[in-house]
């Protein structure tokens, strides 16, 4: 399945730096390990210049049905889960949410089960590691995801693991382990994949990890 490139740049994951190692992680928080399957992984566009002969190989794995950058991605996702994760309850409700490509528009959607919807507009609090989205010392908009960031390119986490935070004051920026408070709010952006928000939060870092900004 063709993905519109719009879609994986709109995710937040602005060009702030080329991919390579991640950053240095810290110890592994008190949290529970991710013992489930890494959830079924979507292609993106391949923003690399294509050498010769690499664009009809790539045109023949989109109508073979195959996805150029699975492989890619799939290894990411092994690395991610040998880094420390924030997985927890939290993470496992929002996860029952249903999410999939809309092939005529090639939008996201998404269809929010009872638990989820129980939990809009009500106190929330929940840790994950941010994905600062833009350069800068201090931040109050980033998102904030279960797994350790190993690319600004490539999506943290499927849409489903993925929240948006928006916080009343600063806190410095980085790949930190922050634990988030606020009310989450359930959002419709199929075009960013963007699913869960926190506005007028308050945030605070549990864990500092270095290669920060």
């Amino acid at each position: 399945m063709r993905m519109r490139p719009d879609t994986v740049l709109a995710l937040g994951l602005l060009a702030l730096a080329a991919c390579g190692q991640p950053p240095e992680a810290p110890d592994p928080p008190a949290a529970r390990p991710v013992v489930a399957e890494a959830p079924a992984l979507t292609a993106e566009a391949d923003l690399t210049p294509l050498g010769p002969g690499q664009d009809e190989e790539m045109w023949a794995e989109f109508e073979s049905g195959q996805a150029p950058m699975a492989d890619e991605l799939a290894s990411e996702r092994a690395l991610q889960l040998t880094l420390p994760t924030a997985d927890g309850p939290q993470w496992a409700k929002l996860r029952k949410t249903k999410v999939w490509v809309d092939e005529p528009t090639q939008l996201f959607r998404a269809s929010h089960p009872a638990e989820v919807r129980a939990l809009a507009g009500k106190p929330f609090k929940i840790q994950g590691f941010m994905l600062p989205l833009e350069m800068a010392e201090r931040t109050t908009r980033f998102l904030i995801s279960p797994y350790t960031p190993v690319c600004f390119y490539h999506p943290p986490a499927e849409p489903n693991e993925v929240i948006e935070v928006w916080l009343k004051r600063p806190i410095r920026a980085g790949y930190h382990l922050v634990e988030v408070e606020g009310v989450l709010a359930l959002t419709d952006n199929g075009e960013k994949g963007l699913f869960f928000q926190i506005r007028d939060g308050a945030a605070r870092v549990v864990q500092e990890v270095d290669g920060a900004l």
